[in-house]
């Protein structure tokens, strides 16, 4: 696509676009697949003397090509996008539409997003249980089991057969609901390119499943047939997910080497969150200074409130080994929010958390604010144990086109490192 045909709209601004097919275009914009129960990620509105379509952006990234142009809502934190994407761990977060495969230069890295978003939602049916359900199944068999199929049985009984040819339902695991998601599972691992961690686990799900699963060829199509109810509902994102990944793979087989992605935007403040939180859990266990801590993650905490429980939940908790002791706290802010509301909800947490010691908030560089070490007067709000430092950081997230995923991933360790972990 050329680039006069690409509009960029940043975080929070707004613009005005033109050469809509404004029938489908608008249309298109709305659709549900873009929105949540709460809120859309960006907001059309009309000039008042114009009549204009405006386009207003919040706090989301991504691309969505219509019909003569293209959309990049464009993020203030100057990353690389898809890289960080492979760390998202809930998929209520990220917008995407199934039915559209459009042209990126990135497309080659979206399978490693598709990837993280399967494997939350593999891991989470592995929680659950993986489904089972009646198969029909037409089979000679030693004793009569559901129904004797009379043609099937001259036919044994020509051959001098000493079986039962038999149709009954069996209870299985082997149904299309999990031939879907193997089949989808097992096209999608070798095509991650950069985050071993998700391929590692993909490949174990899919050894696990095939022990009662069969893996079989299955069209785009069959998604569609899967009727969801009560039993089965928990399968519907990873179905839908499925589909993505098996229209993908119908495509790179009719266009070799052509790189697809598809129509998505993703909150940034989700994105940075589990970014951060996920480096500095790999950190936690592999730095030996931190060999007598483990992460508690997003533990629940009573409130300051007498009169009913009000859980607080900081994004990462360190405990001490062997003990009831969470000393350090750390909140991953992308932005800095109004009237100090980050300073206060981390306050919040440090007086919850009897045993706490230490905490930081961490915002990407570009955030508007000081790196500084503040001090939580314990004694003001009642409490007799020592003040508690809290150190404000901001982690560079920039990335140089000549550096593979592994190196950025390296190098954001070493700055978490030098400018967070030091300070605990």
């Amino acid at each position: 696509m050329n680039t006069h045909n690409i509009i960029e709209i940043q975080e929070y601004q707004s613009q005005v676009i033109e050469n809509l097919n404004e029938d489908s275009d608008i249309a298109y914009l709305e659709k549900p697949c873009f929105k949540d129960r709460e809120s859309a990620p960006y907001k059309l509105s009309r000039g008042v003397r114009d009549n204009k379509l405006k386009i207003e952006n919040t706090s989301y990234s991504g691309i969505i090509q219509l019909d003569k142009i293209r959309i990049h809502f464009s993020t203030k934190v100057k990353t690389n996008l898809f890289y960080m994407l492979s760390f998202l761990k809930d998929e209520r977060y990220f917008f995407y539409d199934p039915e559209k495969i459009i042209e990126i230069e990135e497309g080659q890295s979206f399978y490693d997003i598709l990837g993280r978003l399967f494997l939350n939602e593999l891991e989470e049916i592995y929680k659950r249980g993986f489904y089972k359900k009646y198969v029909r199944k037409e089979e000679n068999v030693s004793y009569i089991k559901g129904k004797l199929k009379i043609r099937g049985q001259l036919q044994n009984d020509i051959r001098k057969m000493p079986k039962f040819f038999c149709s009954y339902g069996d209870l299985t695991y082997d149904n299309m609901e999990n031939r879907i998601v193997l089949r989808a599972a097992t096209l999608l691992i070798p095509l991650i390119r950069f985050n071993e961690d998700v391929k590692r686990e993909l490949l174990r799900y899919s050894i696990l499943m095939r022990e009662e699963v069969s893996l079989v060829d299955v069209a785009p199509e069959d998604c569609n047939k899967i009727q969801f109810s009560r039993l089965n509902e928990h399968y519907e994102t990873i179905i839908q997910l499925s589909k993505v990944i098996l229209q993908s793979h119908f495509i790179r087989y009719i266009h070799k080497g052509a790189s697809k992605g598809f129509n998505f935007i993703v909150n940034m403040n989700k994105v940075y969150e589990d970014f951060i939180t996920t480096i500095i859990g790999e950190l936690i266990e592999e730095d030996n200074d931190f060999r007598g801590f483990i992460v508690a993650d997003q533990m629940r905490f009573n409130s300051l409130v007498k009169e009913q429980s009000i859980g607080v939940r900081p994004d990462i908790i360190l405990k001490k080994k062997d003990t009831d002791e969470y000393p350090f706290i750390i909140d991953a802010k992308y932005k800095r929010q109004e009237n100090n509301a980050d300073f206060y909800q981390v306050i919040a947490y440090a007086l919850a958390i009897p045993t706490a010691k230490s905490c930081c908030l961490i915002y990407p560089s570009e955030a508007d604010i000081d790196t500084q070490t503040l001090t939580i007067d314990t004694e003001s709000f009642g409490n007799k144990r020592e003040n508690i430092p809290l150190h404000i950081c901001k982690i560079n997230l920039s990335w140089d086109r000549k550096i593979e995923f592994k190196q950025f991933i390296q190098e954001i360790k070493d700055e978490v490192k030098a400018k967070v972990l030091v300070k605990l």
